[in-house]
């Protein structure tokens, strides 16, 4: 009975004390508030906005009490540099010796307005503590009335569960001074929230600690009697109303505002802490009380140090008096049944309280200023940007910032006030008008869409203009009521917009992007739209979208009349994305005979479910998995609809099947596609969950893929991903599909994911629809810089003569038929942040160019005016939230980005271009807390501020000589300072009113920049004054560190992918600047030059035999000739003299670039680089001259008083022995190589030698030999399989795999610099070699000036043993390897590098560089060779089959499209060997290797060839060697080097290379050559047949009189002719079939259902009001979401609003 009666008693004290407003009684309360704004962990140093006053409380009785506020205060201080929590002093054993009172700061005072409103006593009504309600004066303005309800909020205890928030609440009355512990919701200014409430009874001793104790009121109140400390703190999680406003583009961020937490990115946190005391509890009173309440903010959402805002209170009980007279009642009060904070920029609530939406023609947002002032300071802004973009080339202004705010303040104006507006920007210049307009486009208000509605309708605005405008208001559409929806249906009816087929079509995609976006999904509405506030604008049933929209759609697709108008129809479906239109897809996606049979179109409508299989996913999901497993279909549908089935999130075992069938898969672009899409999805950034499943899915599946080649020529999904610890991610996804015989690919994509912390976004993407565009980018090119292709490709060039007639003969004796063409598809879809579209019809870009082109020609010789001018805000997240003090807080986070071309082109008529435009390109990243004062528009801010400027410089001359092939392109500084490049990044506090917002934050002197050192480091480094230029890099750094390994540690971070997209966002937020300036003061230089010339030249030998294209005549030179379509440049010739002088006959490749400054004084400063290769013309020797040389003229002359300040000369000799062309190396393959380096002025001074001989031994070779390749190609060879073996192709790489290194290398004299370099190379490899370095040996005495390096390569591991001989040391390395991206540095940073670099290392004597390169590059299609042995036929595509070529000439390859003129046939000569024909163009050249060639009707003998001698046929006036005809060994080759082609003839075999420009159009005995062995076997007329001898016979000649009937396979044509009696076509598809669809079936896995929640200690039952999926069973989530619930309770729980994570919606599992 003891412990009950001391509940009881504790209970009733605590009774008490909510009810402890003794009646009659006056409490005078100090109150103190502080907001303090600045990067807490970077500097103490904040922006601080303080307000003072007394509160006076009189209680009633026991539910009123009147609260009056007398002494109001408010300062300002921008640049605070105190600690801004209250902070007293304390002695070192704790006990407090002066209070922690505030002492006023220094700063700016605001006078309060409405002083008597300010003053003007409030009622506040309350149930034992839990306030109730409040009155105030009906007239009193809302700034007023939220300080109040702050006041209110800050006097609340609900200590005895009134609103007992049952959930999270349990009931123990402890024992006499226990601590009791409650959880009920609270109202208050930052809303109606689950607060938890600590009430606990102090020890003496720790009274004596308190703030309190030292209070003067403190012994008269609390003498000897007992103190309690109660504290209360806030869960932002669980909220029945929390009033924060947020808008957010894009809106894909993953957590929601105004939580307690947004991940790492936002922490928000209110704590309130109470000091009580009493004689007994129904007088208890409360001395004193400090508030806490912190939004911290990651600027960036990056693991940076935090913009933080502190909320610090304090009271301080002054004195506890008798009411001696009552204050009066507010004469007309308005009672506010809640405390959560109003926000007064705009009009939330209608009169009868339902969500107030925004109509077409008010302001969106209140104005703090006269709207007449805000229009002038835009006319004014606007001019001031437009200026600086013509005048202005430094980066001095902020014009980004100017510009956002201009897009922000527009949304203050109503439809009226910007008509006005645009009245007077019209009649201001073009760059004005459309920086005004995509300001208006920003601003995103119902008045700013209609005014741009109203400007297109009336033609005011139109062209780019009006369809960029298009293009991006909904994107920026804040409000999207039903009624601007309806007004933007009627804009697309409107007549301009259907009269110009681009913005019809602009208008279509983002219509329906904004329905989507607005009505798709609450969920996600809510993030973009402030539809907490306002309500939902509708949803994805609205009459809008089904009655309105969607027919319009749906009409525009049945009417498009080109293939390209219904591809952008679907795009638009596919942005609308809701379920119905799944109906109006299928027909498309099945590919419907005759009506909807296109590819291309039927590859776009299956992409346009990308967002409804997200909504319905066990719909579509089955939908996706029949076309991708149809192998009878088109390869592009199937590739589609895969890659849409794994993005989307498809069952694990759907990925397993299609991993495992790759083994069996018939399409090798399918093949390949999927190893590529399911191999890259395995490295993606597992960032955020949904990523992460489909990382773990795809890692799950990767074992089970078959390998598949990768490169050009294939069908890929290429991933390419990166992740910073930091929190920033990079994705960039690029979709290749390939159809085999078009040249380009027939969809490419290009696709950009960013991530910072919880953001994501679709940057941007580019999808490329080129279908069976060949023909029109020949033209294109053909009309914009003459010919690029080879002439002999088409059979136009040639109209008559025998040599056209008989491959024409041969084209009609095959009736050879190309593949079915399909519909021309040319459209380039440009899309930004998802949202902003634009389509660009590249079959109409054909047909512009002669209109463009005689434009151009009308500025010949007079200016042209260039005026580019493009703003856009690509991303904004504008959040608004309360403080506890009642002051409005605004976070803000921009990235705006601007380009601008302005100023005008000259011709100079002779093909040159003078350049005096300034172009530049800036984007700046900003983010900022500001917490306003509501009266007068002054405010307290912190941010960071980052910028990138980059500018071209202005005068520029573009020059091209046509006849010595120079490029170059001369400035000439000018007059003005320019910053080519600016970086900076500036975290900064300021206090300023908002009527400055026009001058940027960080102009304004009133800004404050955090600054954590007096002594940055500052440098700058000169980096073109050696060419009289004034060009200096300059750095100001406050960051701890600036060295080598502080930029080495920040690259490690980035790879190339994530630092070339994302490498502007700091990973600090130190004070920091870079500057790339030049500055015409100590400018020396008149102009300043860079060039690049290359020329070809080939040297034949003086015994070769020529002839003339087309020609039976031939001629024997009497010496070498040099051969070039170019006179040789004089500057090339004495290096080709060089390259040439121990060559009989071969090739050169000379390039010479450099950059010549003239000064003013008339001389000139030269820098050179001339560089040639030549390679002689049996590959066994090649030839390498490098003169680097800086040096001074008086003149323009390089003779003229000639100066050398520099000089370096390089030569190098390599030489090599090639390998057989088939089998095994007997021999040693070695290959030498010397080199000479040289400096000086004559380049004979401080020498260095180099000397390497690199060679593959019998150790490597028998390894190749023995291995599982060398042995099966050894059974190959023994069956008389020389050639086209797969084993030997594999056997012989390990073969002519070069395995021991060894160089050497000499020095005289270096220079300090050389030596500087040679050591960090040394230091370099050192640091390489140290994970493997098993001796080191240091301070030898090895031979001074020499260094030597033994490699060892084992051929089974690959790893190397290394030994590294310098003059001081030794260094021994075992097992040397690269690693991977896991361990090796490079890889991580720079994959696609890093591959090709592995051309270089190990070396082959049978390949090179190039070659290697071109091999990874094409997926080993370039290496693609044909073999015909005597009985047996090896295909491009590697199909092998049993056929003898006999009398009868066999077409091995020709283009069947009729489009090349080439054609190789073969046929039997009367020994068995074979006798090739080839056709090309006007000449026909026949290959007998018994050693005749017969050209053009002409028969030479090879025995009378002089050694080295070949045949060429050059074309007209001897500039260009066509083809060429040479013995080796036992062959003959023929080389046509410009199309890449190759055939050689040995006794009974051919071997033949394809040109790679008719991959997917050969025809013959070799087959198609489009990758495939599916489908190999064809006729001419593309019948299939079952096996590769009835090709080959349906390529048998049979007109030539060569040829007769008793030749023929009697058995072979019989069963030829009957496969064929009916032509089944090698192109036969079979379409899915797809069932119908109905929209309103049920699906099997997912149930909508309320979710109900009982109570844990308190009675009752809470039931959600909204649906959520509910997953059957053998179904799993398809996604897990995080949505808020609003729950609606019966019984003692409260109502409350939580949010749950849930699934999307269900799958099969």
């Amino acid at each position: 009975m003891g412990k009950l009666q001391s509940s009881l008693l504790v209970l009733s004290a605590l009774l008490c004390l909510t009810l402890g407003w003794e009646p009659g009684t006056q409490y005078v309360y100090k109150y103190t508030g502080r907001s303090a704004a600045g990067v807490y962990d970077l500097k103490q140093q904040n922006a601080v906005i303080e307000l003072q006053s007394r509160v006076i409380i009189q209680s009633i009785d026991e539910s009123t009490i009147v609260v009056k506020l007398t002494d109001g205060r408010i300062k300002r201080n921008g640049n605070f540099v105190e600690n801004p929590y209250f902070q007293g002093e304390v002695s070192d054993s704790g006990y407090v010796i002066q209070p922690a009172h505030p002492e006023e700061i220094e700063g700016e005072e605001d006078q309060l307005v409405n002083d008597e409103h300010f003053g003007a006593p409030f009622v506040v009504s309350h149930n034992k503590g839990s306030v109730t309600g409040i009155k105030i004066g009906a007239e009193e303005p809302l700034w007023i009335v939220n300080y109040k309800k702050s006041i209110a909020s800050q006097l609340q205890f609900d200590i005895t569960g009134v609103r007992r928030d049952g959930i999270f609440n349990y009931e123990s009355v402890p024992a006499e001074e226990e601590t009791k512990t409650f959880t009920v919701f609270e109202d208050s200014i930052s809303g109606d929230c689950s607060t938890t409430i600590s009430v606990t009874r102090l020890p003496l001793a720790q009274v004596y600690i308190t703030d309190a104790f030292k209070l003067g009121s403190f012994d008269a109140i609390c003498k000897d009697k007992p103190v309690y400390k109660i504290v209360k703190t806030k869960d932002f999680n669980r909220c029945q109303h929390n009033p924060v406003w947020a808008t957010a583009n894009p809106a894909t961020h993953s957590c929601d505002f105004g939580k307690t937490d947004c991940g790492n990115f936002m922490k928000r946190s209110t704590i309130y802490k109470y000091v009580a005391c009493g004689e007994s509890f129904p007088k208890l009173t409360y001395v004193h009380a400090s508030g806490f309440s912190d939004l911290a903010i990651q600027p960036f959402a990056t693991e940076t140090k935090e913009l933080t805002n502190s909320v610090i209170i304090d009271w301080s009980l002054e004195k506890m008096e008798s009411v001696s007279s009552r204050f009066a009642s507010p004469s007309s009060p308005k009672e506010h049944k809640s405390l959560s904070y109003v926000f007064g920029d705009f009009h939330q609530v209608n009169h009868d309280g339902t969500p107030a939406q925004p109509n077409l023609v008010d302001a969106y947002i209140n104005s703090p200023l006269p709207v007449s002032a805000l229009h002038k300071n835009i006319i004014a802004a606007l001019r001031t940007v437009a200026k600086d973009l013509k005048e202005t080339p430094d980066s001095e202004k902020d014009n980004l910032e100017r510009l956002a705010v201009i897009g922000r303040v527009l949304s203050m104006f109503s439809l009226d006030e910007l008509r006005s507006l645009w009245q007077e920007v019209k009649s201001l210049d073009y760059p004005t008008i459309t920086l005004f307009v995509d300001c208006l486009v920003q601003s995103g208000s119902n008045p700013a869409i209609m005014l741009i509605k109203e400007l297109i309708e009336t033609e005011q605005i139109t062209g780019a203009k009006a369809t960029w405008a298009l293009a991006a208001i909904g994107y920026f559409a804040k409000t999207p009521t039903r009624e601007l929806l309806h007004e933007l249906v009627n804009l697309l009816k409107s007549r301009p917009v259907q009269a110009n087929t681009e913005m019809k079509q602009t208008t279509l995609v983002t219509i329906a992007d904004l329905l989507n976006a607005a009505c798709g999904s609450r969920f996600m509405a809510a993030k973009r739209f402030p539809v907490a506030v306002l309500g939902d604008f509708c949803d994805r049933k609205d009459t809008v979208i089904i009655d309105e929209f969607l027919p319009l759609l749906v009409k525009e697709l049945e009417s498009s009349q080109s293939t390209v108008d219904r591809i952008v129809a679907l795009a638009a479906f596919g942005s609308l994305g809701v379920e119905e239109i799944v109906p109006v897809l299928l027909p498309i996606i099945r590919g419907t005979s005759g009506q909807f049979d296109d590819t291309a179109e039927r590859v776009r409508a299956i992409l346009s479910l990308h967002r409804v299989v997200f909504v319905v996913p066990e719909k579509i999901h089955p939908i996706l998995i029949n076309l991708a497993s149809n192998t009878a279909e088109r390869a592009e549908v199937r590739m589609a609809a895969m890659s849409l089935l794994f993005m989307s999130n498809a069952p694990q075992s759907i990925w397993q099947k299609f991993a495992s069938s790759t083994w069996f898969e018939p399409n090798r672009q399918v093949a390949a596609f999927t190893r590529s899409l399911i191999g890259s999805m395995t490295n993606m950034p597992p960032s955020v969950p949904f990523l992460e499943e489909l990382v773990q899915k795809a890692r799950v599946a990767w074992p089970m893929v078959k390998p598949a080649p990768f490169g050009l020529p294939y069908s890929f999904a290429d991933i390419r991903s990166s992740y910073l610890d930091e929190g920033i991610a990079v994705m960039m996804h690029t979709p290749s599909y390939r159809v085999a015989d078009e040249h380009w690919p027939v969809l490419l994509g290009n696709r950009y994911f960013y991530q910072l912390g919880p953001f994501t976004a679709d940057a941007g993407s580019v999808y490329l629809w080129n279908y069976n565009m060949s023909e029109v980018w020949q033209n294109i090119f053909g009309k914009l810089f003459g010919r690029l292709t080879n002439k002999y490709e088409s059979m136009s060039s040639h109209r008559a003569g025998e040599k056209g007639e008989k491959l024409r003969g041969i084209w009609d004796e095959l009736n050879a038929t190309p593949r079915p063409a399909d519909k021309r598809a040319g459209l380039l879809h440009i899309n930004l942040m998802g949202s902003i579209n634009r389509f660009i019809n590249l079959e109409k870009f054909e047909e512009s160019i002669p209109t463009f082109m005689a434009e151009a020609m009308k500025y010949q010789n007079m200016p042209y005016e260039v005026s580019v001018t493009k703003y856009r805000m690509l991303a904004e997240y504008n959040i608004r939230f309360p403080t506890e003090l009642g002051l409005p807080m605004r976070f803000l986070a921009t990235l705006p980005i601007l380009v601008s071309m302005q100023g005008n082109l000259k011709g100079d008529g002779k093909g040159g271009i003078k350049s005096d435009v300034s172009a530049e390109l800036s984007w700046k990243l900003s983010s900022e807390i500001r917490v306003e004062i509501p009266f007068n528009g002054n405010y307290i801010a912190t941010g960071v501020d980052v910028r990138v400027d980059s500018r071209a410089p202005k005068e520029l001359n573009f020059n091209y000589n046509p006849n010595n092939g120079q490029m170059k392109v001369t400035w000439t500084p000018g007059t003005k300072v320019t910053d080519l490049f600016y970086y900076h990044v500036k975290p900064y506090t300021v206090t300023r009113n908002v009527a400055d917002s026009i001058t940027p934050t960080l102009e304004d002197h009133a800004t404050s920049i955090i600054s954590v050192t007096n002594k940055p480091i500052k440098r700058e480094y000169s980096l073109a004054d050696r060419f009289g230029v004034n060009i200096k890099l300059q750095e100001h750094n406050e960051v701890d560190f600036v060295d080598k390994m502080a930029y080495f540690e920040a690259f490690q971070k980035w790879d190339i992918n994530g630092f070339s997209n994302l490498g502007f966002v700091p990973l600090e937020i130190h004070n920091m600047k870079y500057v790339l300036r030049y500055e015409p003061s100590g400018t020396r230089a008149r102009s300043v030059s860079t060039y690049f010339q290359y020329q070809y030249a080939t040297k034949t030998c003086e015994h070769t035999v020529v002839y003339e294209s087309g020609s039976t005549q031939s001629r024997v030179p009497s010496e070498p000739e040099v051969l070039s379509s170019s006179t040789i440049a004089p500057e090339f010739r004495p290096v080709l003299g060089r390259l040439f002088k121990n060559l009989e006959s071969g090739n050169a490749h000379l390039m010479k670039a450099g950059l010549v400054a003239e000064q003013k004084d008339g001389s000139f400063i030269f820098f050179n680089a001339t560089v040639g290769v030549s390679k002689n013309a049996w590959f066994t020797k090649d030839f390498t001259d490098i003169q680097i040389e800086k040096y001074t003229t008086s003149g323009p002359s390089a003779r003229a008083n000639k100066k050398v300040d520099f000089a370096l000369c390089y030569t190098a000799v390599r030489n090599w022995n090639k390998p057989p062309t088939y089998g095994f190396s007997k021999d040693v393959l070695y290959m030498t190589e010397e080199d000479h380096i040289a400096f000086g002025e004559q380049c004979d001074q401080n020498k260095i030698r180099f000397k390497a001989k690199v060679y593959r031994d019998d150790y490597a070779a028998k390894a190749a030999m023995y291995s599982p390749a060398g042995k099966q190609c050894q059974k190959d060879l023994a069956t008389g399989f020389m050639y086209g073996s797969p084993a030997c192709t594999e056997a012989r790489l390990m073969d002519q795999t070069y395995n021991n290194y060894e160089l050497t290398a000499e020095a005289d004299s270096l220079s300090e610099t050389d030596n500087y370099w040679l050591n960090a190379a040394r230091q370099f490899i050192n640091f390489r070699m140290y994970p493997f370095t098993v001796k080191h040996i240091q301070g030898q005495s090895n031979p001074a000036n020499r260094a030597t390096w033994t490699i060892k390569r084992d051929p089974y591991t690959g790893a190397s043993n290394m030994t590294f001989v310098r003059p001081s040391e030794t260094i021994v390395a075992v097992n040397f390897r690269r690693g991977d991206e896991s361990v090796n540095q490079w890889a991580r940073f720079s994959p696609l590098t890093f591959a090709y670099s592995k051309v270089f290392y190990p070396l082959n004597a049978g390949s090179n560089f190039i070659r290697d390169a071109a091999s990874l590059t094409s997926g080993a299609v370039s290496e693609s060779r044909c073999y015909v042995g005597p009985d047996a036929v090896y295909t491009f595509d590697g199909a092998f089959y049993n056929y003898t070529v006999g009398d009868c000439p066999h077409v091995l390859m020709t283009d069947c499209h009729k489009q090349s003129e080439i054609a190789v046939t073969a046929h039997q000569g009367h020994d068995g060997h074979k006798i090739v024909t080839v056709i090309y163009g006007k000449d026909t050249v026949e290959l007998d290797p018994t050693g005749y060639v017969t050209i053009n009707g002409a028969k030479q003998e090879f025995k009378n060839l002089e050694q080295e001698s070949r045949f060429e046929i050059r074309e007209e006036g001897d500039k260009e060697i066509k083809a060429v005809v040479y013995p080796h060994a036992d062959s003959v080759i023929m080389e046509i080097k410009s199309l890449h082609f190759f055939v050689k003839v040995q006794g009974s075999h051919v071997e033949l290379t394809a040109p790679q420009h008719l991959r997917g159009r050969t025809c013959g005995v070799c087959g198609d050559f489009n990758q495939e062995v599916a489908g190999e076997f064809k006729t001419p007329q593309r019948c299939a047949v079952s096996e590769g001898e009835l090709m080959a016979a349906s390529f048998r000649l049979s007109s030539s009189k060569e040829c007769s009937a008793s030749n023929e396979d009697s058995e072979i044509s019989r069963r030829l002719e009957k496969e064929t009696e009916t032509c089944q076509p090698i192109d036969q598809q079979y379409h899915t079939h797809l069932p119908e669809y109905d929209t309103n079936a049920p699906t099997k896995c997912t149930r909508f259902e309320k979710i109900t929640h009982e109570g844990v200690s308190a009675k009752g039952q809470c039931e959600s009001v909204e649906w959520s999926a509910v997953c059957q069973p053998g179904c799993k989530p398809f996604m897990m979401v995080s949505k808020p619930f609003t729950f609606k309770c019966q019984g003692e729980l409260q109502d409350f609003v939580s949010s749950l994570t849930v699934p999307s919606t269900c799958i099969a599992a």
